[in-house]
């Protein structure tokens, strides 16, 4: 049997590496390295829509606020802010370093058998999960005033 978690292989060519692993090294690694490098008030944000029109902060308002203090260490205020950021900010930097770590290695890396949702049941379980995160937090933030 198997890692649970993962399983790696050498591929015939690096490209293969770098076409399974670079895109979404960037696609993670660009918000971990805005977080961590542009002070908040310099990101080009444009204002909620949503909180515009009607007064209260969208499902993701808090988000960006909350990555910010999070790759500044302050932990304790992005979880009062927005709890659910605390496990965003994480799954994104595990994504970002599972897949750098498979290009510094050269290697591809695939996701074990407890990572993957192979049914349709279980995909469909997960996204309701994960809905009903970001409903959670949303209510949170409504019931605390949060903009």
């Amino acid at each position: 049997m198997g890692n649970p978690l993962f399983s790696w292989r050498c591929p015939r060519s690096f490209w293969n590496v770098v076409g399974n692993h670079l895109p979404v090294a960037l696609v993670t690694g660009i918000p971990l390295l805005l977080a961590g490098w542009l002070p908040l008030e310099r990101l080009p944000l444009i204002k909620c829509t949503f909180l515009q029109w009607t007064g209260y902060p969208c499902p993701f308002c808090g988000f960006t606020r909350s990555f910010w203090a999070l790759a500044e260490g302050n932990w304790k205020w992005a979880f009062s802010n927005c709890p659910l950021s605390i496990a965003v900010y994480t799954i994104i930097l595990g994504v970002f370093l599972w897949n750098s770590a498979a290009l510094l290695l050269g290697i591809e890396l695939e996701r074990g058998p407890w990572l993957r949702l192979p049914s349709r049941r279980s995909r469909w379980i997960a996204v309701s999960v994960i809905i009903l995160l970001f409903a959670l937090n949303w209510i949170y933030r409504l019931k605390n005033g949060l903009q």
